[in-house]
């Protein structure tokens, strides 16, 4: 599916763009900032796995606790621990090839109607992975951003 490609693609391109930060880097919340840049890659791979199979009733590859952690309306100053930072890159990775090999297999069975936090109801998987795409777009902007100011 070619959104699911694009998925990869994104993905990808968040991996080159944190690829040598620092754990400091990755968790500074600059001025004017609500969250770092660790948050963002967990929200990514959070949220993904919610719209994807959550809503279609499959067990998810994040924990209670990452869903805790990096789900909208979350902050790094809420957290009660830090989160294992090393481990998101690998996510990023995994996540979207699995999706891509259980949606050509058929996994996906009915999917749960969603509205989204901004309002843009999702009525099947496959606009449920276009939302994603468009949502993991807005923070890799984020992400860049942070970037530009923690790397100096």
């Amino acid at each position: 599916m070619d959104s699911i490609n694009i998925l990869i693609q994104d993905r990808h391109l968040i991996q080159q763009a944190v690829a040598g930060l620092s754990a400091r880097q990755m968790l500074a919340i600059p001025p004017g900032f609500d969250n770092n840049i660790a948050w963002n890659l967990g929200h990514i791979v959070v949220v993904q796995q919610l719209l994807h199979y959550r809503l279609c009733g499959l067990d998810m590859a994040v924990s209670d606790q990452q869903i805790a952690m990096f789900k909208t309306g979350t902050s790094p100053a809420d957290w009660p621990i830090e989160p294992d930072i090393a481990s998101l890159p690998a996510l990023l990775s995994e996540l979207p090839q699995k999706l891509l090999v259980d949606y050509q297999t058929g996994r996906f069975g009915d999917f749960t109607p969603f509205t989204t936090s901004t309002g843009i109801y999702l009525e099947t998987l496959e606009e449920a992975i276009a939302f994603n795409n468009f949502h993991e777009g807005l923070h890799l902007g984020f992400i860049l951003a942070l970037r530009n100011i923690v790397v100096q």
